[in-house]
């Protein structure tokens, strides 16, 4: 049994098909050999042939005109008509035809050789009917009009018997499309539907199962190869911009400390301010490159206290920013980089705008909607489809402005939003500004979303993953 599987079932797929295709063909032939092969299922056209030669002997043996007309009016009575014609009759009714009944033609074809018989139309004053013609001696004929072929009841024997037929044709090319279906098709459809899911740098080593034909094996393993190579190259690259990022801080310390003791006040001003920066950035970028949204476990926390309490430190640094919404809803999430996402879509919305909004709002399965709104001057609309990207700046002078980054508050946000299974959305505020709404299905639902989820695009699969830019209004 088991060399039986290993040569077949975990063998080529080609090799399967072809045993596949061969068994049911070789099964018609057998079947077939068997049920022709017995006497009592003569086609009609061999019965009408054989009693018609049956009866031109006996008419042949017949010793008297007597006994001649009694073979013919028995032969009447079965439903097979025969009527003798002399030559002078015959000459006047009958006529040389091509006949349309498929019937009469097949039997006059089993007859052709031995009996030289052929199909007249025969006219006489009660009309006109197609008949077979077998010459006698001394220039008479014999014309014989077939009955018409009955049609079989539907328990007729002959038609039960049909039903097998074509169940052994039809039955083994079922069971073939069953065991495509399970062996061969569902490995590549759960293939595509796990790599629609699959997130190149977190989840198993090797998500793909290694089973089943040659073929299919071929195909997890490379890949389950590629998989490991991706995340190699992203694991590669994110310590290396990490390393990168850390080297840079001890001689941004020692430039601030120099800075710190410059006499010259506007100097020292604007040297700070770009230390600043560059200390911002980098943190922006180690922040991005962080995997807390993979790590940190879900928990069932009072969100409007979350967004209340991002509401109330930009407050409490004088910026206007407030929260509408329920004061209770528990929802399950990962709070901490859900505070982070808010706390990036707000402190974004301070810098272009003069007043931040912040709305919770129930939605229906148990989800949320965040939106966050500002009065700013908003992101045009033929730059929302750009801003997906990470590092992706709409315009080349904030490179020179102080609130300026490297483009990621977007990115990080978006990155949140995915890890809950949800969506981000931007939107023109009214009257004017950006509205950022964040959709959170709940856990339930996230599955669902997971399992249809998108193929990511290539930057995504470089292990940056497709978000929105720095979430500053003009694409910054």
């Amino acid at each position: 049994m088991s060399s039986w599987r290993s040569l077949f079932l975990c063998g080529s797929i080609r090799r399967q098909i072809i045993v596949l295709t061969a068994l049911p063909i070789l099964a018609v032939v057998v079947a077939a050999s068997l049920i022709y092969s017995s006497e009592n299922k003569t086609p009609y056209k061999s019965r009408m042939a054989i009693k018609i030669q049956v009866v031109i002997s006996q008419l042949e043996a017949a010793g008297s005109p007597q006994a001649a007309d009694a073979v013919m009016a028995a032969t009447s009575r079965t439903g097979l008509g025969v009527e003798r014609l002399s030559s002078r009759t015959a000459q006047a009714e009958l006529t040389p035809i091509h006949t349309s009944d498929c019937d009469i033609g097949e039997i006059r074809g089993e007859l052709a050789s031995s009996l030289g018989a052929e199909v007249r139309r025969r006219t006489t004053a009660g009309g006109t009917a197609d008949v077979i013609v077998v010459p006698l001696a001394h220039g008479d004929v014999l014309a014989f009009a077939p009955a018409v072929r009955p049609s079989l009841p539907w328990l007729h024997p002959e038609r039960l018997l049909f039903l097998p037929k074509v169940l052994v044709v039809v039955l083994p090319m079922l069971l073939v499309s069953l065991y495509a279906g399970a062996v061969i098709i569902a490995p590549l459809t759960n293939f595509a539907r796990e790599a629609l899911a699959l997130k190149p740098d977190e989840g198993p080593e090797r998500p793909f199962e290694e089973g089943g034909p040659r073929e299919i094996r071929a195909l997890a393993r490379s890949l389950n190869d590629m998989r490991a190579r991706i995340r190699e190259m992203i694991d590669g690259r994110t310590r290396m911009v990490r390393a990168i990022s850390h080297d840079l801080r001890t001689p941004l310390t020692r430039l601030r400390m120099r800075a710190e003791r410059s006499t010259d006040a506007s100097l020292r001003d604007a040297m700070l301010t770009d230390i600043s920066r560059i200390d911002a950035m980098i943190q922006e970028t180690l922040t991005y490159l962080h995997r807390d949204v993979a790590t940190e476990t879900t928990q069932r926390v009072d969100l409007p206290s979350l967004l209340q309490t991002v509401c109330h430190d930009f407050a409490n640094a004088d910026l206007p920013v407030t929260y509408a919404g329920p004061n209770k809803l528990a929802f399950d999430c990962k709070p901490q980089v859900l505070i982070r996402a808010v706390t990036n879509l707000v402190d974004n919305g301070v810098k272009f705008g003069e007043v931040v909004t912040v709305r919770l709002e129930p939605m229906a399965e148990g989800g949320v909607r965040i939106e966050v709104a500002d009065d700013g001057p908003g992101i045009p609309a033929e730059l929302r489809a750009k801003v997906v990207e990470p590092f992706f700046k709409g315009d080349a002078s904030r490179a020179s402005n102080a609130q300026s980054g490297f483009g990621l508050g977007l990115s990080i946000v978006q990155e949140v939003v995915s890890g809950h299974g949800g969506a981000m959305t931007l939107l023109d505020g009214k009257p004017r500004g950006l509205l950022v709404r964040l959709d959170l299905p709940a856990p339930a639902a996230k599955r669902a979303v997971a399992a249809v989820r998108e193929p990511r695009s290539a930057t995504d699969h470089a292990g940056l993953r497709p978000s929105f830019e720095s979430a500053d209004q003009t694409a910054g």
